[in-house]
């Protein structure tokens, strides 16, 4: 079976399978079982697979045709340009979360050494994103489970320039070893927070409802107990001027809006529309 074929196959099982993107799946499966870029399927596509290859992918296949997300199946997901180490601890980084990126790194380049913290950091995504591309940043990403906060140190460990405690939002500020961790002014605070209804999360696809933690989707009853939260206490952390960016459902925008100008906290707040067109992130400034 030649490489081309191989990918032929798969395509083939995970259609049958339901699989809603076959074709791109199949081709980061590939990637990951003869450790290659995609370039290099189509510069070797009429090379012979190896048996062992064959074998052990035969395993992998499996895994996803029973549900698991391709992204645990690889072990990693690509976020941002950026290849982290993923599993069921953590939540699957998505491209709507590129676009809080986008904008933190746009405006956090307009100011000098800025501090940055990133709630909720699971993976350690949005950190490893910003320290990344804004070296001169200092960075604290935060996470309370501790499952996940092991994977996101693993992840995070390459950038310097960013620290990762354990803790309840910021909470981990005050538990950290360093003494000087409970005072700092930060330029912007940055999350994807659960904000999933809890009466909704079994609706929602078996690879997300089955195996993502529910831990990272459960946002409470109506999905806004730590969006609350965190609209409610970033004030206390941020500069004068400093940025929330925050990641919400499609359907809260206008709610959202309503509790950060009901705060009082801050001097605006829109909503930012992801790749789309939904409303997907919280841009409020604080005074």
């Amino acid at each position: 079976m030649t490489v081309d074929e191989f990918i032929e196959e798969i395509i083939r099982v995970f259609r049958r399978a339901g699989i809603e993107c076959p074709e791109s799946e199949a081709m980061l499966l590939a990637c990951h079982v003869l450790s290659c870029k995609k370039s290099w399927l189509y510069l070797h596509k009429n090379d012979e697979m190896d048996d062992k290859v064959l074998l052990a992918s035969a395993a992998l296949i499996n895994e996803r045709c029973k549900g698991r997300p391709i992204q645990y199946v690889i072990g990693s997901a690509n976020f941002y340009g950026i290849d982290l180490a993923v599993d069921e601890r953590v939540l699957i980084p998505r491209p709507e979360t590129e676009v809080l990126v986008e904008e933190a790194i746009k405006e956090l380049r307009t100011r000098p050494f800025p501090k940055v913290m990133d709630l909720c950091t699971g993976s350690g995504a949005i950190a490893a994103a910003v320290a990344a591309n804004l070296p001169e940043a200092k960075v604290v990403a935060t996470e309370l489970s501790p499952r996940a906060f092991m994977l996101a140190r693993v992840n995070l460990r390459p950038y310097k320039n960013v620290q990762v405690l354990r803790g309840d939002l910021f909470a981990a500020l005050k538990d950290a070893d360093d003494p000087r961790s409970g005072a700092r002014p930060f330029d912007a605070i940055l999350t994807n927070p659960p904000y999933i209804p809890s009466g909704t999360i079994d609706s929602l696809a078996r690879e997300v409802k089955d195996h993502e933690p529910r831990m990272a989707l459960d946002g409470g009853a109506d999905g806004l107990d730590i969006i609350r939260r965190i609209i409610n206490e970033a004030p206390q952390y941020l500069k004068e001027g400093g940025l929330l960016l925050m990641e919400i459902g499609d359907d809260q925008g206008a709610e959202v809006v309503s509790l950060a100008v009901e705060s009082g906290s801050y001097r605006s707040a829109q909503i930012l529309k992801d790749l789309a067109g939904k409303d997907r992130i919280l841009r409020a400034q604080r005074i």
